[in-house]
């Protein structure tokens, strides 16, 4: 085999072996992707957002993400454990300085969770809905240390009204309960009788504060089984004007700056009566879903397209990625999300096509340069010939001697002819097989080989010789 075939074959190997590597790097990365496991939780004050954390657990199990749901009390304790990297993703109500947590990332906002007021439907009687009927009440603020207590807070201290401590006596009376354990006594009072149920109610909170997604589970309860109302909340322009107040921020629980204002459409929680009978104006909280910055870009790449495809739309959930104006930093899964969402300029859209056609002309490119490297190593330089027929001129010169040549001046003649006749036919195969394409190093020869013919001819009359049988052969085969 020769040494150019060898080369040639070891290059078809080396191709088919990285082309097999290629296809298995994609076979792998395209259907044997390794299972991610992530914990999450969406806490225990909002039987909503709890199950909405169950519910993104369950749609992206089919993009090979497992997540394990994880109970938690609230936003507060959710970021702190995702920034302490006991938890890897949480459903939290906005709010939060940037700064509060250094390890947490947001991946997508999930909506706007507007804050409810409800108040007893007896208060209403003959009234204008106000803040105004809180004086002298109990009211529910939710949960200590949640958002939604501090969104109260804030709305409650704009509006004049102190809760009583031991300390100073105020404007109504705080309690705090949890929501689940609310909807657990509205659950079990519908099984007693109607005048028993209205003396359980009446151990009730007069009114109720609780930012939830819509329709609340606890709005609902209290609105059909204890007859609550809600009250309008056009307050989202006057809180943010009150930060002007208090530029130190001293005097708030939470940034007011990412209050946003919403509507509680019309009868959302019941049509007869109508509750509420009109779209009532309100103000939320984002609510974000977030993830320490450790987590795997592809996992949070991958969690984000499965809810774009399934449970976003199936329950109607605004998922935005990159908002206007984030609260928290970015994931680098979140940024790879919306950077795949974007309309792409026909730049971006040909931008494939251009990279497949630079690689395929560098990869022709760089074969051709292989082949003219494979095809030079059989090359036939002509100097070779024309060396061979310099040498037969200077043997008969006498400037050379070859001990294998024949001593008689006959015989001498004779072999030199033979050798040229073998140079002759030697370039002229390297010339038809390719190994030298030089056409002009081609009718050099041939002329120089016709020059040095008729030396060997002069010098055979000049010696008086005849043509030898012996010498016919090489003839012939110089004629050919």
């Amino acid at each position: 085999m020769s040494l150019a075939r060898l080369h040639w074959k070891i290059f078809l190997a080396i191709t088919a072996l990285l082309m097999l590597a290629w296809a298995a790097y994609n076979y792998l990365a395209c259907y044997c992707r390794a299972p991610i496991r992530l914990t999450i939780s969406g806490g225990n004050v909002c039987p909503l957002r709890s199950e909405m954390a169950k519910r993104i657990g369950e749609e992206v199990r089919s993009q090979g993400v497992t997540l394990e749901n994880v109970t938690d009390a609230n936003s507060d304790t959710i970021s702190a454990d995702v920034d302490a990297h006991r938890l890897d993703l949480g459903l939290v109500l906005g709010g939060f300085p940037p700064a509060a947590r250094p390890n947490v990332r947001q991946v997508a906002t999930l909506g706007i969770e507007p804050l409810h007021l409800l108040v007893r439907g007896e208060l209403l009687a003959g009234t204008t809905p106000s803040l105004k009927l809180l004086r002298g009440r109990r009211v529910s603020l939710g949960e200590p240390d949640s958002n939604e207590k501090r969104l109260a807070n804030d709305l409650l201290r704009l509006a004049g009204l102190r809760a009583t401590t031991p300390k100073a006596v105020g404007e109504f009376d705080a309690v705090y309960t949890p929501e689940a354990e609310i909807i657990a006594k509205l659950r079990s009072w519908k099984r007693v009788a109607p005048p028993v149920r209205a003396l359980l109610a009446e151990r009730l909170p007069d009114a109720l504060f609780l930012v939830d997604s819509l329709p609340a589970p606890l709005v609902d309860a209290l609105v059909r089984t204890a007859g609550y109302r809600l009250i309008p909340l056009p307050y989202a322009t006057a809180l943010h004007l009150d930060r002007r107040r208090d530029e130190a921020h001293q005097a708030h629980d939470m940034l007011d700056s990412r209050l946003e204002a919403t509507t509680i459409p019309a009868y959302t929680y019941g049509i007869t009566p109508a509750v509420p009978p009109e779209d009532c104006p309100t103000f939320g909280l984002r609510l974000l879903l977030v993830a320490n910055k450790d987590v795997p870009t592809s996992a949070v790449l991958r969690l984000l397209r499965s809810l774009d495809q399934g449970a976003a739309r199936r329950y109607h959930v605004d998922l935005d990625a990159i908002g206007a104006d984030n609260e928290l930093p970015l994931h680098p899964g979140a940024v790879a999300f919306a950077e795949g969402r974007r309309p792409q300029p026909v730049n971006e859209l040909l931008e494939p096509l251009t990279n497949f056609l630079s690689v395929l002309g560098a990869g022709a490119a760089g074969g051709l340069a292989l082949w003219g490297f494979l095809r030079g190593l059989r090359a036939v330089h002509p100097d070779v010939h024309l060396k061979q027929i310099d040498r037969i001129e200077r043997l008969l010169a006498g400037s050379e001697q070859d001990e294998s040549a024949p001593t008689l001046p006959g015989e001498f003649i004779d072999f030199l002819e033979a050798n040229l006749a073998q140079i002759k036919q030697a370039a002229i195969d390297d010339y038809s097989q390719g190994r030298m394409d030089n056409d002009e190093a081609m009718v050099s020869i041939l002329t120089l080989v016709a020059d040095t013919r008729h030396m060997l001819a002069q010098r055979r009359k000049q010696l008086g010789l005849t043509t030898t049988d012996s010498a016919r052969p090489n003839r012939l085969a110089d004629a050919a």
